[in-house]
Order: structure tokens, then C-alpha cells, then sequence
């Protein structure tokens, strides 16, 4: 779709930037680090479930911006842009789109 990417997506135990936290990214590609997301898709292939995620970046890892401060100022974007990107990947996944 235009517009995403397609990545790899780790998980931890913190909303925080921690050592352990990138390396455990760069040892498996990892573009983003996620709480949730990375539990479900683990979930899904233990139970050979396909599994389809969407998710927007609201923070960046090793930026220089406080984690909280820099998620509250990107949060309206990243809801923006999910309610242009739902539609398509729905379009998408049930056959109607490009």
C-alpha cells in the first residue's frame, strides 16, 4: 500500500528506550519495537493463525526527544494516518483493492 512499509516488529517490557531493547532489535532486523503487536503475531504462529498488522510509529527508540513528550506530540498524526490506512488494508485483505 502507499505509503507503508513492511517490517519487523520486536517487543519489550517498556515504553522506554533500554540497551537491551536494541539489541534485541538489531540481532532479529527489527524496525520497530512494539508491546502488543509483536505478542499477538507470536500468538497467531504458534496457532498457525495468519496474522496482518498494522500499526504507526509514535515515537522513535534512540531519539533524543523525551519518550513522553515525543508520543503525545505524534499521536494525532498516528491516528490520522491509521483512518486513511484502515480502509485500504481492508480493501486490501478482502480482495477489492489494487
Amino acid at each position: 500500500l502507499e505509503g507503508s512499509k513492511p517490517g519487523v516488529c520486536t517487543t519489550g517490557n517498556s515504553l522506554d528506550y533500554h540497551d537491551t531493547d536494541m539489541k534485541i532489535m538489531k540481532e532479529n532486523g527489527a524496525h520497530v519495537k512494539d508491546m502488543e503487536a509483536s505478542g499477538i503475531a507470536w500468538s497467531c504462529a504458534l496457532h498457525g493463525v495468519p496474522h496482518f498488522g498494522v500499526k504507526v510509529v509514535t515515537d522513535i527508540v534512540d531519539g533524543d526527544v523525551a519518550t513522553p513528550k515525543e508520543f503525545m506530540e505524534n499521536l494525532s498524526k498516528a491516528a490520522e494516518a491509521l483512518q486513511f490506512a484502515v480502509p485500504k488494508v481492508l480493501d486490501y485483505v478482502c480482495g477489492n483493492g489494487p
